[in-house]
């Protein structure tokens, strides 16, 4: 189970009025509409990627029983939800729930490799505890050809089983799948950028973008030039983008040093008051987050 952090600038904030004008309701509904949505999100939209719910199901989530259609035309132009070619999406949602979803997935992988522990122990023991059985612990008379003992083990298969050499996961996916050229060129990239934040994100906006060979030498010579740049060694890359947020906006186009705020990493030109520090703060109360 997790929680929200609400902070007390949600009330106040322009985006939260402008809602609230536009759907010709008070602040405190508006408030209980988007925590409506948020806690929704937490389930069933885990990547903030809202393209396969229609305007219904959305407006249902936050419990908004007007018009569909006029709520979702008043979030974006509030500015909590984001439309792109692609569909819906909540407005920078991995800088507010992201290491939370991170953190779920962290505890189901290990939860999955604890399993596969416990499954490789109970076969070790089951080979343990069969033995070999000779043809003196049967009490088999000798002029008497005993059958063969079915259900001892195949030491062949065992032996083929010992010395099988596991692939190098250098250029093989998580699933054991060879890696495309796509995501061995994501790779080099997450390796050279020197923030570590939101890899699933990443490489979401990586796939997006598909970069070409010529796409990605330049990305790599943008990486390499800005890492550098004094406004990224700045307060210990207190600026650097997340790389999801550099990749969405195709900062390595822009030909000159790019930053933003660690508290502030919104799109490229968006209006100041389209700012997050209304939502700062999801955390579950038992994954110790802050």
């Amino acid at each position: 189970m997790a929680w929200i952090e609400s902070h007390q600038e949600l009330w106040r904030h322009p985006k939260t009025k402008k809602l609230a004008r536009l759907l010709g309701v008070s602040v405190p509904t508006v408030v209980g509409h988007l925590h409506g949505i948020w806690y929704w999100a937490l389930d069933f939209a885990q990547d903030g990627d809202l393209h396969q719910y229609d305007p219904e199901e959305i407006a249902d989530a936050a419990l908004w029983e007007g018009d569909p259609g006029q709520f979702i035309e008043a979030l974006v132009a509030a500015g909590y939800l984001d439309q792109t070619d692609d569909g819906l999406s909540l407005h920078d949602w991995y800088d507010y729930a992201g290491r939370l979803i991170e953190q779920r997935e962290a505890r189901r992988e290990q939860d999955r490799a604890r399993k596969q522990r416990q499954r490789e122990r109970k076969k070790a023991r089951a080979h343990e505890g069969h033995g070999e059985v000779t043809e003196e612990s049967r009490g088999t008379p000798d002029d008497v050809t005993p059958l063969p003992y079915l259900t001892q083990p195949n030491q062949t298969e065992q032996d083929n089983t010992e010395t099988t050499t596991p692939p190098s996961p250098s250029s093989e996916g998580s699933d054991g799948a060879k890696k495309s050229p796509v995501e061995l060129r994501f790779d080099e990239f997450w390796n050279a950028y020197p923030k570590k934040v939101g890899k699933q994100y990443a490489l979401k906006a990586w796939r997006k973008i598909k970069p070409t060979a010529e796409l990605h030498e330049a990305i790599m010579q943008a990486v390499n030039a800005q890492k550098h740049s004094e406004q990224w060694r700045r307060d210990n890359g207190r600026f650097i983008p997340n790389p999801a947020t550099w990749l969405n906006g195709g900062y390595w186009d822009n030909g000159e040093e790019v930053s933003m705020d660690a508290g502030d990493q919104r799109e490229h030109g968006r209006d100041p008051d389209a700012g997050r520090d209304w939502g700062r703060g999801f955390k579950p109360a038992d994954d110790g987050w802050v």
